[in-house]
């Protein structure tokens, strides 16, 4: 059976960012990640505003009360 990465924090699996795709989980690694360059947007919507017409970003989308939240 394959496990699933873990993560630190828990987050929206739809959120994503170009860290994401280069680093994968690791993501947090990439300079431009660190230094807060970072675009992020929702693969439901594949825009920077989710289902709910929010912002995406990662301390928005790792908010479990958000309504289109799904736990990574």
């Amino acid at each position: 059976m394959t496990e699933l990465p873990q993560t630190d924090t828990p987050r929206c699996k739809y959120i994503h960012c170009k860290s994401m795709i280069v680093y994968g989980e690791d993501f947090a690694s990439d300079p431009d990640y660190l230094a807060g360059m970072t675009d992020f947007w929702c693969l439901r919507t594949s825009k920077s505003l989710g289902p709910d017409d929010d912002v995406v970003n990662m301390e928005e989308c790792s908010t479990a009360t958000r309504p289109c939240y799904q736990e990574y």
